[in-house]
């Protein structure tokens, strides 16, 4: 009997554009630093995206080639009945999830051997339909791991009959799912495992917990540098060489809390000449009325800078700069965002203040002696907390750096990985 592990993802496996790519690319990373000592045939599904589309990559493919070349697995594109070529093909509606768990399920019949171990690992709302199909899939060993990442419950926004719709669709797949024997719901946060249970009624164990984190090799090269302000003008920054910067990145998104972000910085921005308000906030979410009203605060309140750029560079760049002072991760529907991790693995060494949500999943990532807290709906308390995070002493700043460095660990998305497949008993 051999092992085979199956991922499946709309992003991050021939395309990178959002978190959930930041995973996937984590994954890989991690998989093969294992494969290195375990016997594992390793399988990639993914929504098959057009080759000259807008989102399509070829060096995150040629990543996956590798790792499943390398393993004796398959690459497996799965169709969904859209042209591929966007951010939101990949993701679409409840037709195109149906379409995209049909076509896994009947690649899945083809490629499965009857005497394997099968794991399958679902990433995100779109699959948790596959539990119509799997019952197709005969006399496979096949275990099912399912792990959104957001539900309609949990993230209030958009169109309300679509949101109702989706919320129907998550409660009939969420009690199917717990209703196999060979199926489970994973969480990716503690916080979020809470709304799962109060929302959907779903119970946790502790082997039902894989915690997001972040594969640390792929960060070395940032890490071990420290920057000058002027070397943000090769992304079009260019302020004054004295200047401090004020932080925060995610899709412009109502779930990212920069709305809130901007509007205590509208309070303050008068009283601190020397802060640039700079948000890396790439439109890839749908929501082109919020990036709208991002742009509209940009023009209105003074030395504010959004960048409608995914490029990862650009964050790792100014977190790694000496004159970042604070970063914000005003979150306000995130599960456990890779945002606050990623904070808190570049602030070594560095003397920026964390500013984090009180709401949501960033709780799970930071103690009261590594961040300063904030309600992010409650504008002068979070104004407030900026202009406290701006006064700490280098001492203050040191000692909360120091603290997240040695929580860090907790992180390593390397490590969860193997240590959840050993609970499952899979190596």
């Amino acid at each position: 009997m051999r092992k085979h592990l199956i991922i499946v993802s709309y992003d991050g496996i021939s395309t990178y554009y959002c978190g959930i790519g930041t995973t996937m690319q984590d994954t890989i990373a991690s998989l093969n630093e294992l494969v290195n000592s375990e016997k594992i045939k390793i399988s990639l599904a993914y929504i098959s995206a057009d080759p000259d589309g807008k989102v399509f990559s070829h060096r995150h493919l040629q990543d996956s080639v590798e790792l499943v070349k390398k393993t004796g697995g398959h690459l497996i594109p799965i169709c969904n009945g859209t042209a591929g070529f966007n951010e939101f093909d990949m993701w679409q509606s409840f037709p195109q999830w149906k379409y995209a768990c049909a076509s896994l399920a009947t690649a899945l019949n083809m490629i499965l051997e009857d005497e394997d171990d099968n794991i399958l690992m679902l990433h995100d709302t779109p699959f948790l339909l596959f539990h119509k199909f799997k019952q197709q899939i005969f006399d496979k060993k096949l275990r099912c791991f399912y792990m959104p990442r957001s539900t309609g419950l949990n993230h209030e926004f958009g169109d309300e009959e679509w949101r109702q719709k989706r919320v129907e669709l998550e409660k009939k797949a969420f009690l199917a799912i717990q209703n196999d024997p060979t199926a489970s719901v994973l969480t990716i946060g503690r916080n979020f495992a809470q709304h799962l249970t109060s929302d959907y009624g779903l119970s946790f164990t502790e082997n039902d917990y894989l915690i997001n984190g972040l594969y640390f090799g792929r960060y070395q090269r940032f890490l071990n540098q420290k920057f000058k302000i002027s070397e943000l003008s090769r992304f079009g920054i260019n302020i004054n060489p004295k200047s401090k910067i004020i932080f925060s990145w995610g899709r412009a998104s109502i779930a990212k809390g920069l709305k809130e972000l901007l509007e205590a910085w509208r309070e303050i921005a008068e009283s601190l000449p020397n802060h640039y308000m700079i948000l890396q906030a790439p439109n890839n979410s749908g929501e082109n009325d919020y990036f709208k009203l991002l742009k509209k605060y940009e023009k209105e309140i003074p030395r504010t800078i959004i960048m409608d750029d995914f490029n990862p560079e650009i964050w790792q760049t100014i977190l790694r700069t000496q004159n970042t002072d604070i970063v914000c991760i005003p979150s306000t529907m995130d599960p456990i965002p890779h945002t606050a991790i990623e904070a808190k693995l570049f602030s070594a060494g560095m003397e920026y203040v964390i500013i984090g949500s009180n709401v949501d999943g960033v709780k799970d990532i930071y103690t009261n002696d590594e961040c300063i807290w904030v309600n992010p709906y409650d504008k002068n308390e979070f104004s407030n907390g900026i202009l406290k995070a701006i006064r700490l002493d280098k001492k203050e700043r040191r000692s909360m750096s120091e603290a997240n460095s040695r929580s860090i660990s907790a992180f390593d998305y390397a490590k969860t990985i193997k240590n959840f497949l050993k609970k499952i008993n899979f190596i």
